[in-house]
């Protein structure tokens, strides 16, 4: 089966070597600006991708400690579940919901001022 698959390959591959070899230079040229600007979008997807799962990644282990429905309310005016849609990327009205970068700023300040208050607090009993 496995080589059913790279015959399938070959002649798909084969195809579209014939198919472009037909184009003219200015078709082919169009052609390549179209993939490389489908690529630059599938990387920008993916970089978004990383970056969300970043930020879930790390929120996951202070959410540990720390009450991010208290950060939903307290910093944003929202629920916790409007801040678990945006650090799991979960579809909302048919969107991936996410963090704008406003939301970010916004959420890493909440983060200084915890340390913040966690410092102080431990200063207190040194």
């Amino acid at each position: 089966m496995h080589d059913a698959s790279d015959q399938e390959k070959k002649i798909i591959e084969k195809k579209i070597q014939s198919q472009f070899s037909a184009l003219s230079d200015v078709e082919k040229e169009e052609v390549r600006k179209e993939f490389l600007e489908g690529w630059d979008e599938k990387l920008a997807e993916a970089d978004r991708l990383i970056n969300r799962i970043d930020i879930a990644l790390e929120i996951s282990e202070i959410s540990k400690y720390v009450s991010l429905s208290k950060i939903a309310s307290g910093y944003f005016g929202k629920s916790k579940e409007w801040l678990y849609q945006r650090i799991k990327g979960y579809n909302v009205n048919g969107k991936k919901a996410k963090f704008t970068d406003e939301e970010i700023k916004k959420l890493s300040i909440a983060f200084e001022d915890i340390s913040r208050m966690a410092h102080e607090t431990s200063l207190k009993f040194s």
